[in-house]
């Protein structure tokens, strides 16, 4: 089951969040790789380990260097005191055994330890880089099975959440690459940084408590004034994240914009215009960037400031147990000044990361809130709360219902609209209002009416781009929204106004509904569409690379492609919606042939202006302002319908 939608404020945000929430929860993707965080976590525990050993051998050395005390007299005074505990005894042993290693020279003596030092530095070094090598590679894998996750829902959420969304492909651009990008940086940071320091610090603490305890939790009591202070900038630098992330998101929406229609700002001159648009929203987004960068550099000083008062007090502390109550060794005072600066180093590093959590956690939630988007359902339920995001399959005796199942082949008789009604999201009026028709199967259908009437829009619904707000769409007598949506549209090609190309050869290009279709098919296909002989003249023909947006070919040879695309995946019905109106004169000549070929023995739904190529159909229906109010042959409609009557003298007079 899907997570409850978020709730909203009235100005359509999300409320501001005290906690990590949402960063939390996208860490149930790390769940996978749950062996290498394990590894990872035993690197940075062996690391502290190897830190605590070489700090421990501070006091040895200071021993040797200031009294010309041996190791052998050291340990001997160390462990002089009588005990019952026989594994404290055993300890006792053990250091003896070690001290008498060691020798009495003190040069030698330092060497010695020294060394022993270097080889648990080495130690130390290779499990930092394991940890932190595992610890990175595993973010960067489940940041792409987050990206995977959140692109695969993108292309199953229905066609209404693109038109609703006001920054578009720029908003979701945004969220797969920016926003991940954060997530991925928060990701790296608790499985290194929020790892290794603590227990970095955690190990010289335990080292610091055995020299002295009273002075460690004197400390300890500096601690609460540094989280209450990390907290705080915490919360400002979330909120200020979050709002550049939307900014960056409406800037790749600015970009793509201007990049996808440049041939319109240069021919009309709109350069100064999206220059001064881009450059306002980079104000708004440096803004946001400044204030991040502002709460981020003030944690370092802040934190410096209340450390040097941290360790003011400690050496007042620390020079009453040394001279005055006689408790403290000097070699100890100085062996626990530099584990105070070993915790502190990792300390201080641990301050910026409640800020990169911030911001990981400010990426997460807009994550999130396309993940909670409901998908397109494959079978439509009653429940208006039904949010399941596994694609039900239909469940019904009915014969139809299994016929569905077998594929595009079981349209058999024909398609009817009743009393069809449909609402953009936020209009204020119906789009379509009561549409009633009826099309038997090898019918062709063309539709006509003014900009806005809803001819594009009723097509839509056929495949399941739009749910109606009442009424239904039946094939062969079933409702649509019993039909497995895959079935559904494997059974409808749709070759739209706007010829659409994806990066690739011109082959893929036409094979990209079946790509396991053979290079003949693939040919035949182009050869029906009139595309072959350009193709042919393209360097290296069909495997001719194509960018996304087919800049290297003509409008007319992009829709030829697109038509090619739609012969080759040979589909039972048919919508044309101004196929052939971003072609010239000559090309739409030579496609329209391949149309008419195409239209044979295929239920087919053509929506054009140019009445050359709509005279040929069956029935033609005229749309106004949503509704059908004109509907037969071209002669009939002349005498009938006043409104076919002017679009079609409009158009003659042009």
């Amino acid at each position: 089951m899907t997570q409850p939608a978020p709730t909203l404020d009235d100005r359509g945000k999300r409320p501001s969040r005290k906690s990590n929430r949402d960063f939390w929860r996208a860490t149930r993707f790390l769940w996978p790789y749950r062996t290498t965080v394990g590894i990872s976590i035993v690197c940075a525990v062996l690391t502290g380990a190897f830190t605590a050993l070489g700090l421990a051998t501070l006091i040895p050395i200071l021993r040797v260097l200031i009294r010309n005390q041996t190791i052998v007299a050291y340990v001997a005074d160390l462990t002089s005191k009588p005990t019952t505990s026989p594994f404290k005894q055993w300890g006792y042993d053990l250091l003896n055994r070690i001290a008498s290693l060691v020798p009495t020279d003190p040069v030698w003596a330092i060497v010695t330890i020294f060394g022993f030092v270097f080889f648990l530095g080495i130690l130390g070094s290779i499990s930092r880089f394991f940890q932190e090598y595992l610890s990175e590679s595993t973010a960067i894998t489940a940041i792409n099975d987050i990206r995977e996750k959140l692109y695969d829902h993108i292309l199953r959420l229905p066609l209404g959440y693109f038109t609703r969304q006001a920054n578009g492909i720029g908003d979701l651009t945004g969220r797969l690459v920016t926003d991940c990008a954060g997530l991925q940086e928060g990701f790296k940071t608790i499985l290194g940084k929020a790892v290794q320091e603590p227990i970095t610090a955690a190990s010289s603490l335990v080292v610091a408590l055995i020299i002295d305890w009273r002075l460690t939790i004197f400390i300890i009591i500096f601690t609460p004034v540094m989280i209450a202070v990390i907290r705080k900038l915490g919360t400002k630098v979330r909120r200020a994240m979050r709002a550049a992330l939307e900014k960056n998101s409406t800037m790749l929406g600015q970009i793509g914009a201007t990049l996808n229609g440049i041939r319109v700002v240069k021919s009309t001159n709109a350069e100064p215009f999206e220059r001064d648009r881009y450059r306002g929203i980079m104000m708004q987004l440096q803004g946001d960037q400044f204030r991040m960068a502002k709460y981020d550099a003030w944690s370092t000083p802040l934190l410096e400031m209340l450390g040097l008062l941290a360790v003011g007090s400690v050496l007042i502390f620390a020079s009453y147990l040394v001279f005055r109550d006689k408790s403290l060794d000097p070699e100890q005072l100085i062996t626990l000044m530099i584990c105070l600066v070993a915790i502190a180093e990792p300390l201080r590093r641990i301050s910026k990361l409640n800020a990169v959590l911030q911001k990981g956690n400010a990426a997460a939630s807009r994550i999130f809130e396309i993940l909670h988007e409901p998908i397109e359902q494959s079978v439509a339920t009653d429940d208006p709360d039904h949010t399941d995001q596994k694609q039900p399959k239909a469940e019904s005796d009915d014969s139809s219902v299994k016929s569905v199942s077998m594929g595009g082949s079981a349209f058999s008789s024909g398609i009817s609209f009743e009393n069809l009604t449909f609402t953009y999201p936020g209009a204020p009026s119906p789009a379509i209002k009561s549409v009633n028709l009826d099309v038997k199967k090898g019918t062709s259908i063309a539709i006509v009416g003014r900009n806005g009437s809803g001819k594009t829009t009723l097509l839509s619904l056929l495949p399941r781009f739009y749910e109606p707000d009442s009424g239904a769409i039946k094939i062969d007598g079933l409702d649509i929204r019993q039909w497995p949506l895959e079935k559904l549209r494997s059974i409808i090609g749709i070759v739209t106004q706007e010829a659409v190309l994806f990066p690739g050869t011109i082959a893929q290009n036409i094979a990209y509904a079946n790509p396991n279709a053979k290079f003949e098919d693939i040919t035949a296909a182009a050869k029906r569409a009139s595309a072959h002989e350009f193709i042919l003249a393209k360097p290296n023909g069909y495997d001719a690379a194509l960018d996304g947006l087919g800049g290297q070919l003509s409008g007319g040879q992009r829709q030829r492609i697109n038509i090619a695309r739609a012969i080759l995946r040979d589909t039972p019905i048919l919508v044309l919606d101004e196929a052939t109106s971003q072609v010239d004169a000559e090309s739409e000549h030579l496609i329209q042939s391949a149309i008419t070929e195409l239209m044979k023995d295929r239920t087919t739904f053509v929506i054009a202006h140019r009445f050359s190529t709509i005279l040929s159909a069956d029935v033609i229906i005229v749309m106004e302002a949503g509704e059908i109010v004109g509907q037969g042959k071209h002669e009939e409609l002349l005498q009938s319908c006043e409104i076919y009557k002017q679009l079609y003298e409009r158009q003659m007079v042009s």
